[in-house]
């Protein structure tokens, strides 16, 4: 069943506009890298506290948890919003451009932020008409997929314990469009550390041959345009993204003094079936290349953050909420994940029954058209009101949502 459109909720929203691009501007201003979020947090929980919610702050590092209770008992929803920036210098002309040398809100983070804490005033406006509990959960050091272990470390998802979750995470579809996956939203990614031995004359050379051998297991292609990430989204939209779209990215390094040459890999999993199969197609390309010389390899798994794949039954029930917001015809579902990205949000959906959702920023008339992690990223403030109202709708309904 449809759900009806709050217009009372969304006109307090609209008021709201001028202060959403304030905040998000102070935030895209003074970003902060993974782990660094001192003053990033210290807003949001000076914001939160002034509009009642119960706070905790240095929750897993620089974390930050409010919890708004209603005036009367019901089941507990959570919405979480990352806070980091990225190590990308700032090549935006706006009056608003980062004042952080080597350092911008290249994912959109500052967006997530503004997003939580407007809906967190929306809803504590209502909070007496409110059945239950809200827990916002403000993340840090997401880019480096720290930040929610470390939460959940800390009991992020206790007392009280959501019956569901929900995040939103800024896209380049064009402004105005909201997007939905119906299971696997995300890649999972593997780390690999590959260190050599031997008598080889140049190890350089090994190294770079296992490198240049190992990209070429993947048979995946991150989009470097808009044009080829249009063609990206229409594939995942008919479902038509090949399950075998896996990238495998991989480096000389040399933080490792006790190693001669020493190799660090990535590897992007659409889905995690195909992890094992990868492992093992690693395990052969640097026999082949190592064999070739007579040296000798170490090969470590030395990270995983799972795929991202959203609860059906909740996304079964944003989509007509969703649909209240931006209209029928502009949300998005898509059948397949994008397969070169990942999230820690991932870990919550393995506790909790959830779902991501993508946010439309770009707008090409407004010169807003660059992928995320670009230099010159940015996005159309408009879809702050968006983000707002749909994270509000979804809160709201999320209360009655059962899972």
């Amino acid at each position: 069943m449809q759900p009806p459109r709050d217009e009372a909720v969304f006109q307090h929203i609209e008021v709201l506009r001028h202060q959403l691009v304030e905040l998000r501007r102070n935030f895209y201003m003074h970003p902060e890298l993974s782990g660094e979020e001192k003053r990033t947090a210290r807003i949001v929980a000076a914001r939160l506290r002034k509009l009642g919610l119960a706070v905790q702050t240095r929750v897993g590092g620089y974390g930050v948890v409010g919890v708004l209770q209603g005036a009367r008992p019901g089941p507990t929803v959570a919405y979480r919003a990352d806070m980091d920036a990225m190590p990308i210098q700032d090549t935006l002309e706006k009056s608003y451009r980062s004042l952080a040398l080597g350092v911008k809100h290249a994912c959109g983070h500052d967006v997530h932020m503004t997003v939580a804490l407007g809906a967190a005033e929306v809803l504590a406006a209502r909070r007496d008409d409110l059945a239950g509990t809200v827990k916002f959960i403000f993340q840090p050091a997401e880019e480096s997929l720290d930040g929610a272990r470390a939460m959940l470390a800390a009991g992020v998802l206790e007392d009280p314990k959501p019956d569901a979750i929900f995040a939103l995470h800024v896209s380049p579809i064009p402004v105005g469009m909201i997007g939905l996956a119906s299971g696997a939203c995300l890649a999972g990614m593997e780390e690999f550390r590959v260190a050599f031995s031997g008598r080889t004359a140049n190890l350089d050379v090994l190294t770079a041959r296992a490198a240049s051998a190992l990209r070429a297991l993947g048979g995946g292609v991150a989009p470097r345009g808009m044009a080829t990430f249009n063609t990206l989204i229409r594939a995942m939209r008919a479902g038509a993204v090949s399950a075998q779209e896996v990238l495998v990215s991989c480096w000389p390094v040399n933080d490792d003094p006790a190693s001669h040459a020493h190799l660090l890999g990535l590897v992007s999993l659409p889905h995690i079936d195909l992890r094992d199969m990868m492992r093992a197609r690693i395990r052969q390309a640097l026999d082949n290349v190592v064999a070739a010389v007579g040296a000798g390899y170490d090969l470590r798994f030395t990270f995983f953050n799972p795929p991202l794949v959203n609860d059906a039954t909740v996304a079964r029930a944003m989509l007509p909420i969703l649909k209240t917001v931006v209209g029928e015809d502009n949300v998005w579902v898509f059948h397949s994940p994008y397969p070169f990205a990942h999230e820690d949000f991932a870990l919550y959906l393995e506790h909790t029954p959830g779902a991501m959702f993508w946010l439309g920023i770009a707008n090409p008339e407004r010169d807003i058209a660059s992928l995320l992690h670009a230099p010159d990223f940015d996005v159309d403030e408009d879809a702050l009101v968006i983000g707002v109202r749909a994270v509000t709708a979804l809160l709201l309904h999320g209360l009655e949502i059962s899972v």
